[in-house]
């Protein structure tokens, strides 16, 4: 039996693809349309592609585009497609979304990155037949970790305290309010400010580039008036010395930023606002919550500067996973070869090289590359 072809349409409403999107099985931040806006202020220019087969969507991808002098235009679906990855109508529209992209952008190759374990090697199978090419890359730096830390909150309180390290399970339920640690969830703009400030500290001591003050504020102009985001702010005997920013989408609430300055050794601030973001994760029907890369390898080595940030997750019941890898399909073989060259070569020294300049520059550099 032959089957039609799908339709590709372009979609720019925002409520249109926001429910496009949460339909498909893994709905993904990256894939939101809030997201495409928000990296479209940073120089991409998204496009949102669905595929659809008898008004049923089956496949879709939110790329994100941009020109690069000397080389032309390169394309990345952040945790994408966006399918069903046990129906094989989704993976026969690929090509055609793929086609797609080339089509309206000119791209030198498309990647994708979807958000499914590493251990289903039928996609790794269904990708190639697409046209896709694996990398063997771990993480090059301008794509979204495979390495994540997610944690199911589909249990009850009691269950997922349960689930933690002896040691932060007291600090929870004990330790913090003695100590005096208080939490407080809000959404105000005045408190998304308090944790730029706080990570601009922390950067500056640690040698890191942290975006500019806009991108905070472009964050919450996008997902504060839907409730998708969350600020937690952590204080001892009333100083505030701990931030978080999650977000939501769909069913999984993500971690994007959090920082703690000045905190006295003793007080557990970072367990106290880690387990209000949960909680307010579960109110608000989230079944999973995704707390970002480990920041190691696979498996994680003590030795790993970013260990000990593995292991505060881990100790709060998230278990680490490693999704499948980076794939290509390439559209101009000539200059792709070009491109990853310099990905491999060039982009890790700049990224070396701009960790070690004053934090000034740093920023400055981060606005202009973003």
């Amino acid at each position: 039996m032959v089957l039609p072809m799908a339709e590709i349409h372009v979609i720019e409403d925002r409520d249109v693809w926001n429910a496009f999107v949460t339909a498909l099985p893994i709905a993904d931040l990256r894939q939101s349309y809030e997201w495409g806006e928000i990296r479209r202020r940073q120089g991409w220019t998204p496009l949102r592609l669905a595929a659809v087969d008898r008004d049923k969507g089956i496949a879709g991808l939110a790329v994100v585009t941009r020109w690069l002098p000397g080389l032309g235009v390169v394309a990345y679906a952040p945790r994408g497609p966006m399918l069903d990855p046990d129906d094989s109508h989704g993976w026969e529209a690929l090509p055609s979304l793929a086609g797609a992209v080339y089509e309206m952008t000119g791209a030198v190759f498309l990647r994708v990155s979807p958000g499914l374990p590493g251990e289903r090697t039928d996609v790794v199978r269904r990708l190639a037949r697409a046209g896709f090419v694996e990398l063997h890359d771990f993480w090059p730096v301008w794509n979204t970790p495979r390495n994540v830390m997610r944690l199911s909150v589909t249990g009850t309180e009691r269950e997922l305290l349960a689930g933690m390290a002896a040691k932060r399970r007291q600090h929870i339920v004990s330790s913090a309010a003695k100590k005096g640690v208080t939490t407080e969830v809000t959404t105000e703009r005045s408190a998304l400010r308090e944790l730029h400030a706080m990570l601009v500290v922390h950067a500056a001591h640690q040698g890191y580039p942290v975006r500019d003050w806009g991108h905070f504020e472009a964050l919450h102009a996008a997902f504060a008036p839907s409730d998708s985001l969350c600020v937690v702010l952590g204080r001892v005997h009333g100083t505030l010395v701990s931030a978080l920013l999650g977000l939501r989408f769909g069913n999984v609430a993500h971690t994007l930023y959090a920082a703690t300055v000045e905190s006295p050794p003793a007080a557990p601030v970072g367990d106290a606002i880690h387990w209000t973001w949960i909680r307010w994760a579960r109110e608000v029907g989230c079944t999973d919550i995704d707390f970002g890369s480990s920041g190691t390898h696979v498996p994680p080595r003590p030795t790993e500067t970013n260990f000990g940030i593995y292991r505060f997750k881990e100790e709060l019941g998230a278990r680490l996973v490693l999704n499948v890898g980076y794939h290509d399909c390439v559209f101009q073989p000539a200059r792709y070869r070009l491109a990853r060259l310099l990905e491999r070569q060039a982009l890790p020294r700049a990224w070396r090289g701009l960790s070690r300049l004053p934090a000034g520059m740093r920023a400055m550099l981060s606005r202009r590359a973003a």
